[in-house]
């Protein structure tokens, strides 16, 4: 749900690849039914996603490691140490909400995924006020 919404809010903005991977992700899986069903009641179709595991690769690649909670940050950290500076939890770009993990709805009710559809949207919204309007300004003022 993070990796849709992420890429549903900067849209309209060149530069910028959002990409899903889990600790614990079996490669292929289709997006959970309460997952599709949420999304789709904002407007999102995440009827095609397939999960992927965070690899080697995966974490060399990016600039950004977001984890939902910071369990998965830490496990994150623990196997991958040369990408311990990307690393980060989607609540911590906003100082008000540090610490505070992202609730796991796996296997929850369609109103559970609803809550964590909601705190991803607002959680996202930091991270873009945070990280990616910055890297805007930067760009405009090389030109």
């Amino acid at each position: 749900m993070a990796e849709a919404y992420a890429r549903h809010l900067c849209r309209s903005i060149e530069g910028w690849h959002f990409a899903s991977a889990g600790v614990f992700a079996r490669e292929g899986q289709p997006a959970s039914p309460q997952a599709v069903t949420v999304m789709a009641e904002s407007g999102i179709d995440i009827s095609g996603h397939l999960s992927r595991q965070l690899t080697p690769q995966r974490a060399d690649e990016s600039d950004y490691i977001v984890a939902l909670t910071e369990g998965h940050a830490d496990l994150i950290r623990e196997n991958f140490p040369e990408a311990v500076d990307k690393i980060h939890t989607l609540h911590s770009f906003n100082p008000a909400n540090a610490g505070r993990d992202v609730l796991d709805p796996f296997g929850g009710s369609v109103e559970s995924y609803r809550k964590t559809r909601d705190e991803i949207e607002s959680a996202l919204s930091d991270l873009i006020l945070t990280v990616v309007t910055p890297s805007l300004k930067t760009q405009q003022e090389k030109l």
